[in-house]
């Protein structure tokens, strides 16, 4: 994320890949930024599935909470998404670490935009690289402990994919 960010509501989104202007909730877009749309793409592109954008305001930007988080958009932008891989969530968190991306939590517990359970993909651009997952409303850091990856790795070999 450079200095200068553009809200990815400036954006021409028929040069946009396999995202449509309509996909994302409220007035998120201008909330984010422009680069973080970008970077979703070449995910989906990678990835080879669809990747289908939080339907929930807060997935994308939020005006209140931590001031650390990435989602936080008061006086810059953000440059966090929440996302759902139409794929086994194995094949997009392993993507997803091979390809840049700074935040990575993996979220077993949130409601898709089918309206059951599905899991979700937390992205963001920060510097450095932080993998975390959220399990039954808790919190599981992988690098943390061995037995914070060994919960980590089994909670993933639990998940049944659907597609």
């Amino acid at each position: 994320m450079g200095l200068l960010q553009e809200a990815a509501a400036d954006l021409d989104f028929s040069e946009v890949n396999y995202f449509s202007i309509d996909e994302w909730p409220g007035d998120s877009l201008a909330h984010i930024d422009a680069d973080l749309v970008l970077a979703l793409s070449e995910y989906r592109d990678r990835l080879g599935h669809g990747v289908v954008p939080s339907p929930v305001v807060d997935g994308w930007y939020r005006t209140d909470g931590s001031k650390t988080s990435r989602h936080y958009a008061v006086g810059r932008l953000s440059d966090a998404g929440d996302v759902f891989p139409q794929c086994d969530i194995r094949k997009a968190l392993m993507v997803a670490m091979g390809w840049g991306w700074g935040g990575i939590g993996v979220y077993l517990d949130t409601t898709g935009p089918s309206g059951k359970p599905e899991p979700m993909l937390h992205l963001d651009m920060r510097q450095g690289r932080v993998i975390w997952m959220r399990y039954n409303g808790r919190y599981i850091y992988p690098m943390s402990s061995a037995e914070a990856m060994a919960e980590f790795w089994q909670r993933l070999s639990e998940v049944k994919y659907a597609g």
